[in-house]
């Protein structure tokens, strides 16, 4: 076989395995108070966003995941099936945080799995590795930025 059959075909496979994943993950910068930007992945559609981080193995000290929701409501979460813990922070339309639930824990594998319900109403909702509200020292009122694709707005 030649060199350049044997790279043909490694990019084919290479493209097939793509396909096979579904589509690429969308992502944006989010940037704390602190100044310290984080890669978060969009979860915008009701697929992503039911999936979440279910079944990770670990979510980086620098890497979070966006929910984006069509309207402000109090969109609940839990934690079923998830294998870290995380820190859950909601966000108003400009981008604010109007609730945080800190260091919850993934549910037991047999038993209820309660809903994270925020007391305030949310467009977005952000998730990050647990401790991350406490080390950037995140409160109700701050704001975080997004930067991204205008087309996930």
């Amino acid at each position: 076989m030649t060199k350049s059959f044997c790279l043909t075909m490694l990019a084919l496979v290479a493209v097939a395995s793509l396909a096979d994943a579904g589509p690429a993950p969308r992502w944006a910068v989010g940037v704390l108070p602190s100044g310290h930007e984080f890669a978060l992945e969009v979860a915008a559609d009701d697929v992503s966003r039911g999936r979440g981080y279910m079944g990770r193995e670990s979510v980086g000290r620098r890497d979070g995941m966006l929910f984006i929701f069509d309207a402000s409501d109090r969109h609940s979460f839990w934690m079923k099936n998830c294998k870290v813990s995380l820190d859950i922070v909601w966000l108003d339309s400009d981008e604010r945080v109007v609730w945080i639930e800190a260091n919850r824990k993934p549910c037991p594998a047999e038993g209820d799995c309660p809903s994270i319900v925020p007391a305030a109403p949310a467009r977005y909702v952000v998730e990050f590795a647990a401790g991350t509200v406490a080390a950037e020292s995140l409160k109700l009122g701050d704001a975080l930025v997004v930067l991204s694709d205008p087309a996930l707005r």
